[in-house]
């Protein structure tokens, strides 16, 4: 078991886990977080380049206008720890006081919660992008 609260670090490539917004699956491409005595230091996510440009191959496809796959990205989040996991609910309180957002060509703002336990990483809830009210759903495993 990977003791969450002293100094943690992942970094990995992914080829397996789901980073969706609606239907829209476009997989884990990396994760890196990094944990140091009670606070996320930056947890970043990044949706697979290869599954990306599938999605966008098709000119009239509802992310077509996408260069990039999307990243998520949390920084200098303090955390308390329960049950052997970090669960934080992700307000707009929490993003008005530290930096936490969607990167889809722009900075999204979302609302949901981010869990990391010694096994995963899930964030769920939703997200503004271009005044549209998405569905988000990340879950990668690591070992």
């Amino acid at each position: 078991m990977i003791e969450l609260i002293g100094r943690y670090m992942i970094s990995q490539v992914h080829n397996s886990g789901v980073f969706k917004i609606d239907d829209t699956d476009f997989g884990i491409g990396k994760v890196d977080l990094k944990i140091d005595n009670g606070v996320i230091v930056s947890l970043t996510i990044v949706g697979d380049d290869k599954i990306h440009k599938s999605i966008t191959a098709e000119e009239n496809g509802k992310w077509y206008w996408t260069l990039h796959p999307p990243k998520i990205y949390f920084r200098e989040i303090p955390f308390n720890q329960s049950n052997d996991r970090i669960e934080i609910e992700i307000t707009e309180e929490l993003l008005d006081e530290y930096d936490i957002a969607l990167y889809l060509m722009e900075h999204y703002d979302l609302n949901g919660t981010l869990i990391v336990s010694d096994s995963h990483i899930m964030i769920y809830g939703k997200i503004d992008i271009c005044g549209k009210t998405h569905a988000i759903e990340i879950m990668t495993e690591y070992a």
